[in-house]
């Protein structure tokens, strides 16, 4: 064997060394691309806290009170400093009319009542035991005497010439704000005619909910309105029921609003009642998922996805009652959970994201 030998085994020995390191260092680099990435989720807390079931539904505003206003005569408008729009006051004047017409017919009317008043009394003299009575009004000869004398008659027709003096003034009926005004001075109308509309600040939602969720109503619940052409949410409450089922198994309810709101008779609306069902242990309605036909919901336990089998009950659309498998505090995981393994390894997403 040549001198030169033992060289040639250091060198296939160095060789077959850094090889196997090119190996290992493959390997890891291999295992390290084949290594699937945490699943990206979010989380949320399960709570214990007041549960509210939600009946979600869209309806018309209305006013409680809303009612057109004809003119009670004929004749011109003499005043009438009203626009749509305006807000006035119950018994405020808005409308007048010329009020000459029905003044001269009172003036008459009160002329020929005291003709009559004269003839009756004069009639009066005549019958002295009649007068002598404690309570003459009472004895039928006192009633044909006065309707004799034409008493009777002229006093009917002086009421109804001031009554009619009275419906030349046009007051608000109400507190409210007036719409589709059509009175106008110098404008000629007759008996009948619209003068104007009003409705006043008392605004009521008109919802048709089915049977099953009107049942669950009770008059003073919370409600939530809102308005899709307006970034604003309305605060009411349950005013009424309508105890009637229709042929579509729907049932009219009426949402008070509180306060005086933007809102106008009319407007369509999206409401939300709450319905209060006490203290429940709930979680996010994303966090629970189903597998194998039943529900789970993921936890975490050291950045590894925990699945929990649960028994829930409430669900409100939003949030869902726990009613076993979870306890008070335990951190849930609400997206990318639909094919989320147990012990799968998950980084929680920043909340800003």
């Amino acid at each position: 064997m040549s001198k030169n030998t033992p060289l040639v085994f250091v060198l296939i020995a160095f060789l077959a060394c850094n090889s196997e390191e090119k190996i290992d260092e493959k390997t890891a680099t291999e295992n390290v691309k084949n290594t699937p990435p945490n699943t990206m989720v979010k989380v949320d807390t399960a709570i214990s806290a007041p549960f509210y079931l939600l009946i979600q539904s869209s309806g018309k505003v209305k006013a409680h009170k809303d009612v057109i206003m004809l003119a009670e005569t004929s004749g011109t408008i003499q005043r009438a400093n009203i626009k749509s729009g305006q807000k006035v006051s119950k018994g405020q004047v808005l409308v007048r009319l010329n009020p000459s017409e029905a003044q001269l017919k009172l003036q008459s009317a009160k002329i020929n009542y005291d003709k009559a008043q004269l003839e009756f009394e004069n009639s009066l003299i005549g019958f002295p035991k009649l007068l002598a009575q404690e309570n003459p009004e009472e004895d039928s000869l006192y009633q044909k005497l006065k309707i004799g004398s034409g008493l009777q008659e002229s006093s009917i027709q002086l009421k109804e010439a001031q009554i009619a003096l009275e419906k030349t003034v046009v007051r608000a009926p109400f507190s409210g704000t007036l719409y589709d005004v059509q009175a106008f001075p110098g404008k000629n109308i007759q008996a009948g005619d619209e003068l104007f509309a009003e409705f006043n600040h008392k605004l009521l939602v008109e919802v048709d909910l089915l049977e099953s969720e009107a049942l669950n109503l009770k008059e003073g619940m919370p409600a939530e309105i809102r308005n899709p052409a307006m970034d604003t949410q309305f605060l009411g409450e349950v005013f009424s029921v309508n105890p009637k089922v229709d042929e579509n198994g729907l049932v009219k309810t009426q949402i008070l609003l509180k306060g005086e709101q933007a809102l106008w008779p009319g407007m369509n609306v999206e409401v939300e009642v709450r319905i209060p069902k006490g203290e429940r242990l709930q979680v996010p309605k994303s966090s629970l998922v189903l597998r194998s036909g039943k529900p789970v919901v993921f936890s975490i336990e050291q950045d590894l996805a925990k699945w929990n089998y649960v028994e829930f009950g409430y669900d409100n659309g939003k949030m869902v009652e726990i009613r076993d498998g979870l306890e008070a505090g335990t951190v849930v995981i609400t997206n990318n959970n639909l094919q989320l393994a147990h012990d799968a390894p998950i980084s929680i997403q920043n909340s800003d994201n």
